[in-house]
């Protein structure tokens, strides 16, 4: 069952994208120029690309507080969330009584504890101090990029099914 409430929490994060993808699409059909780098645009940003994989998604090959971890890029989730196993593994102990916000899922009503990500590191973007939920291991598959570490980055977009990611 959780590979539903997976697979409905990646459409949901999609939908937003799908406009803007079908329009750049269809304005650049048959336009294969390469559009040269803006002269307004800074030499200290930092960016990562990552591809769309075969399933339609986003991975991001990201590094919490020095451990690698593939994560599934969700606009749709306002919060980064972790699986309660994997928070351990990165150094994050929570007690059961943590566990008090309350989450509206496609299973039902499940609980999450609220913790911080000392460091995230996707390609040469790194951020600290990251707000996430960790939920128990049955009600989350696997990890979620969500807005809480998105919104930090000065922007991103997605481009020939390219999502590119700029600090």
């Amino acid at each position: 069952m959780w590979r539903f409430v997976v697979v409905l929490l990646v459409c949901v994060g999609a939908a937003p994208f799908l406009p803007g993808l079908v329009e750049g699409r269809m304005n650049n059909l048959g336009n294969a120029e390469v559009q040269p780098a803006s002269d307004n645009q800074s030499s200290s940003e930092r960016k990562h690309r990552i591809s769309l994989n075969r399933h339609g998604q986003f991975i991001a090959d990201a590094y919490l507080n020095g451990r690698s971890v593939d994560m599934l890029v969700d606009t749709g989730a306002n919060v980064t969330a972790l699986p309660e196993s994997l928070a351990e593994d990165i150094g994050i102990f929570l007690q059961s009584s943590d566990f008090n916000v309350q989450i509206n899922t496609a299973n039902g009503i499940t609980y999450g504890a609220r913790a911080v990500v000392d460091g995230m590191r996707i390609g040469n973007i790194r951020l600290k101090n990251i707000d996430v939920l960790i939920l128990k291991d049955r009600s989350l598959g696997g990890p979620l990029l969500g807005m809480s570490a998105l919104t930090r980055l000065q922007r991103f977009d997605i481009s020939r099914d390219t999502l590119v990611l700029v600090q």
